[in-house]
C-alpha cells in the first residue's frame, strides 16, 4: 500500500509488510523509538520520522530522520517524562516577555501567583499613558542529538 499523508505521530503507524511510504508524519516524543518491529520490508522515500529508530532491512531513501530531545515544559501533552524545573533543557538566564493584560487578569481571576510580573507606566509617542506588564523566566528548549 502506498502511504503519502497522515499524521500517526505518537503512536503505532498503521503500516504493514511491503508497503511504500512517500509521506506523512509518524514522529515519536522520545528519540530512538521503535516502530513496526515486525515489519521487514518498507520503502520509504519521504515523511516525518523524527524520534523513529528505522529497522535495518527496511529501504529508506528519503524522509526526516531527525533525533530530537523534547522537554516536557513546551510538550506536556505527548506522554514525556515530566522534566525538573532545572532541567538540562532550561536557558542559564532568564529572558523578559512581555504579558498583556487579559492574561494578568486572567491569572488574578484564577488566583495565581502575579508577584513575578512587573508594572511600569509608560507614555506612548502619542502622550498617551499605558501599563505595561512584563515577566522574567527561563526558556526552555528541546536538544537536536
Amino acid at each position: 500500500m502506498l502511504h503519502g499523508r497522515g499524521n500517526h505521530s505518537f503512536k503505532e503507524p498503521p503500516l504493514k509488510e511491503g508497503d511504500v511510504i512517500t509521506g506523512g508524519s509518524y514522529s515519536q516524543a522520545v528519540p530512538g523509538t521503535e516502530i513496526c518491529a515486525g515489519v521487514k520490508t518498507l520503502t520509504i522515500t519521504g515523511g516525518n520520522f523524527v524520534n523513529c529508530k528505522p529497522q535495518p532491512s527496511w529501504d529508506i531513501r528519503g524522509g526526516n530522520w531527525a533525533q530530537i530531545e523534547r522537554c516536557s515544559h513546551n510538550h506536556p501533552n505527548i506522554g514525556l517524562k515530566k522534566c525538573r524545573v532545572d532541567c538540562r533543557h532550561r536557558s542559564r538566564v532568564k529572558v523578559v516577555r512581555e504579558v498583556d493584560e487579559a492574561e494578568v487578569r486572567r491569572r488574578r481571576r484564577a488566583g495565581l501567583d502575579v508577584s513575578g510580573i512587573t508594572s511600569s507606566r509608560i507614555q506612548d509617542r502619542d502622550g498617551v499613558f499605558v501599563i505595561r506588564h512584563t515577566e522574567e523566566e527561563y526558556q526552555y528548549t528541546d536538544k537536536v542529538q
